[in-house]
């Protein structure tokens, strides 16, 4: 009989999320362990020194998100009787059977991550860690490829590829931790998506919004998914009506604040909370709209008024 699969944290700040994700854990009876360390050893500062900056967010944030797979190897070579784990955000809520339902998910597969397909064909090259799972070989293996991909010539170019795409389509982004890990996956066969029903159950990818998975998978309450909660365990509604258990929810951005009301079975607060956030989220960006199309009509006019040169 396998032992329990091992819940493993990367966080080195003590906050009120980490605190929800550690009750979840222990209310869903799964072990869960945080690695607080910063200190990643000489293969990730040798990865610092070769990594290409190809992303929208800082080269800091980037670096850091990398780091995680750093520590989890220097974990992974004290800790030799850790042969799998699942590595989750601080963001992410457990609830009961999450470790037997992954465990059965995932099969014989080194590494199994969380993505969702887009609506236009539009293909981000992104596979999400909130909720993965990982061997100990799988995870090795990742951390290989990270360094040969940012020291090698062929490994630069194609992440300068990607990067030129959202640079077209005029979108946030870039190449991140999230685009080595689909790029590995592909490449290994280990590309089954973690939050794909199975037997009845599900782990999250967003808790905003209807999409999981696929486009419009499940209802939605106020600005999340609608949940439900009994006896310790969550639900959530497929768009043709039918039950789901949910053993992992993943609050991204500002739904943190949704955390400690779905862990303390009070939905209806969630779905006001995360309606108001949703609100909050449409009236920043049509300002930011209604502020770009004003900057431009001034400079067209500013343009148009410049006298013609002799």
């Amino acid at each position: 009989m396998n032992p329990p699969l091992p819940f493993i944290v990367v966080e080195d700040r003590q906050n009120k999320t980490l605190a929800l994700c550690r009750e979840s854990a222990e209310l869903a009876g799964e072990p869960l362990l945080v690695l607080s360390e910063t200190d990643a050893g000489p293969a990730y500062e040798r990865f610092c020194r070769s990594y290409v900056h190809l992303s929208s967010n800082s080269p800091e944030f980037e670096k850091i998100c990398f780091r995680r797979y750093f520590l989890l190897a220097r974990f992974l070579e004290s800790h030799p009787e850790v042969r799998d784990f699942v590595l989750i955000d601080s963001d992410v809520l457990l609830f009961e059977g999450a470790g037997e339902h992954i465990r059965r998910l995932v099969g014989k597969a080194d590494f199994s991550g969380s993505s969702m397909q887009s609506a236009d064909g539009w293909n981000p090259c992104q596979i999400s860690p909130h909720v993965s799972y990982w061997t100990s070989n799988g995870l090795r293996r990742f951390v290989a490829c990270v360094l040969d991909t940012y020291a090698t010539p062929s490994g630069r170019r194609k992440l300068r590829e990607i990067s030129q795409r959202f640079a077209a389509r005029g979108v946030r982004g870039g190449v991140s931790d999230m685009t080595l890990l689909y790029l590995w996956a592909h490449a290994t066969g280990n590309d089954d998506p973690i939050n794909r029903v199975f037997e009845g159950m599900v782990v999250d990818h967003n808790i905003n919004g209807t999409h999981n998975l696929h486009r419009g998978e499940f209802k939605v309450l106020g600005g999340a998914k609608r949940i439900a909660r009994s006896e310790g365990k969550a639900w959530l509604t497929s768009s043709s009506g039918e039950p789901v258990r949910v053993v992992a929810l993943h609050f991204q951005g500002s739904a943190k604040m949704a955390m400690p009301h779905a862990l303390r079975g009070r939905t209806l607060t969630v779905a006001a909370v995360t309606y108001a956030l949703q609100m909050a989220r449409r009236a920043k960006n049509n300002a930011f709209r209604t502020g770009a199309f004003a900057r431009r009509l001034f400079d067209t006019r500013r343009v148009h008024r410049v006298p013609a040169g002799k």
